[in-house]
């Protein structure tokens, strides 16, 4: 999609982590969450993908330097709106789609729906969802079909906190419509500028936002505990399992790990308990037997592999076995 910018906010803490290191830092099978965003972000062929970074930046700097976007940088956490100002000199006049670092379920359809939608409607559009549990998420108020607000949690009455439409924190706004930012203040508990107040902003102006909903929660929600990051990984291995079974791949279990990054061949027949990671290459007609480690291998077709092997940065021939019993390492 040319003509439009793509803003990850990658700058927070994560306290409810409990963790060093950054929160978008943390990883799914392998990969950081942030890696995910940014993948689906490009799978939309933007005209650019900012990154905005904060807490921990080294790190997180040092992931996406050749991943093909720009970096900003937030010195001091003052809000999702401050986070999106921070990056407003890397901008090239287009439409804006504001995205979260750890939001790692989100995929390239979805956005591309909503891009769609938010062209249609020449307004800003917050990208919303239905929750059971909506605590700590900023509560959508509607009046029709645009939004009156956004209420952060903190500053929610006990009526609003019973809202169980929450703001997913992707977002979309048209480049007539970024200098508003600007005339976003302070008015809160925590003394921040976030982004959500664009809507009170944008109805004073007379040009009110939209809310664009999605029922599918689990793909837009952001992870904010270790809790949270074990329930995605879940979600992420199923999903990329499946789309493994439907290339013909057998899966003899439900314990069975595999990365973003590899690829297998048809007729191959994977046995629990096994993890095969980094860029591993795995040919066809291969039988992996169980509780085996596979990590940056190709193996190639017709080769049996009886089981509780580890082996990293190997190439097998054709046909051969391998274990069981076996380590081997940069052969």
């Amino acid at each position: 999609m040319n003509n439009l910018d793509i803003v990850i906010l990658a700058a927070g803490k994560g306290e409810r982590m409990v963790s060093r290191k950054p929160k978008v830092m943390h990883e799914i099978l392998g990969k950081p969450l942030i890696g995910y965003v940014i993948d689906a972000a490009k799978g939309l062929g933007p005209s650019r993908v900012i990154v905005v970074t904060g807490f921990g930046r080294e790190s997180v700097d040092g992931f996406i330097k050749d991943k093909g976007v720009t970096g900003a940088f937030q010195a001091e956490q003052k809000g999702t709106a401050h986070a999106l100002s921070c990056a407003r000199d890397r901008l090239g006049g287009n439409d804006v789609l504001v995205l979260l670092g750890d939001v790692p379920l989100i995929q390239r359809d979805t956005l591309a729906e909503f891009v769609d939608y938010c062209r249609g409607a020449g307004s800003i559009v917050f990208l919303t969802t239905d929750i059971d549990d909506p605590t700590g998420y900023g509560r959508v108020l509607m009046e029709g079909d645009v939004i009156s607000d956004i209420r952060e949690h903190s500053d929610a009455s006990d009526a609003e906190r019973k809202v169980r439409t929450i703001n997913t924190g992707i977002c979309y706004i048209p480049f007539k419509d970024l200098a508003l930012i600007d005339l976003i203040g302070e008015n809160n508990k925590k003394g921040e500028r976030y982004l959500t107040d664009i809507c009170t902003v944008a109805k004073n102006a007379g040009r009110p936002a939209k809310g664009y909903f999605w029922a599918r929660s689990d793909e837009v929600l952001g992870i904010n505990t270790l809790k949270g990051l074990l329930e995605a990984s879940i979600i992420m291995r199923r999903r990329i399992n499946e789309g493994h079974m439907r290339n013909g791949v057998t899966f003899l279990g439900d314990d069975i790990y595999i990365g973003t990054e590899v690829t297998i061949g048809r007729g191959t027949v994977i046995h629990p308990a096994c993890h095969i990671m980094g860029r591993s290459a795995i040919g066809e007609d291969v039988s992996i037997g169980p509780c085996s480690m596979i990590v940056d291998c190709v193996i190639n077709k017709n080769v049996t592999i009886r089981g509780f092997v580890s082996i990293e940065g190997i190439e097998t021939n054709e046909g051969v076995t391998l274990g069981p019993f076996e380590y081997r390492l940069n052969e």
